[in-house]
């Protein structure tokens, strides 16, 4: 049995994998932080979080499979702001107007660009709407939350893992779809 550890955020996603896949035990800690170092102490043989580890976070040969796609929200420091308070911020994106569905009626402007070179290019004193696939390590999450946590909207599930066998990642692919 392969245990898998998640964050809170994670936590729909993990009973669903839980109930679906008996090869896998889920084991709900604190934080991604707290996961991730779960991983790299070796008491565990994955974990389950609703962002993109950095590379100082990893130990080299650990795989990630990237169960769903979505956006989230980055700026030059790490930090958390409340959903009210999106409605009264300016944002920046590359993305396409349409890609970003849910999220256009949550900030109170957005302002696009061609690229995200182009976003960046004054420097980055505004926050940025980025696809996850473009997630750098010089980037910093600032964490939309309301009276519940997290706003899992900015989140998306991602696996980092070592020794899980490619028939158990496939069959999680399948029931996360």
């Amino acid at each position: 049995m392969k245990k898998i550890a998640y964050c809170p955020t994670m936590k729909p996603f993990a009973e669903k994998l839980e109930k679906e896949i008996d090869e896998i035990s889920m084991i709900e800690m604190s934080s991604a932080a707290q996961v991730l170092g779960a991983l790299r102490g070796g008491s565990v043989d994955g974990v389950l979080i609703g962002r993109y580890a950095k590379t100082r976070e990893l130990e080299d040969g650990t795989l990630r499979e990237i169960f769903q796609e979505g956006c989230t929200l980055v700026y030059r420091s790490k930090g958390g702001i409340s959903e009210a308070e999106l409605k009264e911020l300016t944002v920046n994106t590359y993305l396409e107007r349409d890609k970003l569905g849910d999220f256009l009626p949550l900030f109170g402007e957005i302002v696009f660009y061609e690229s995200l070179d182009e976003c960046l290019a004054g420097g980055f004193n505004t926050p940025v709407i980025i696809d996850w696939k473009d997630f750098r390590d010089d980037f910093e999450m600032l964490i939309p939350m309301n009276k519940f946590g997290k706003l899992p909207i900015f989140r998306a599930p991602v696996l980092y893992y070592r020794g899980i066998d490619s028939s158990v990642i496939e069959r999680m692919r399948e029931v996360l779809s």
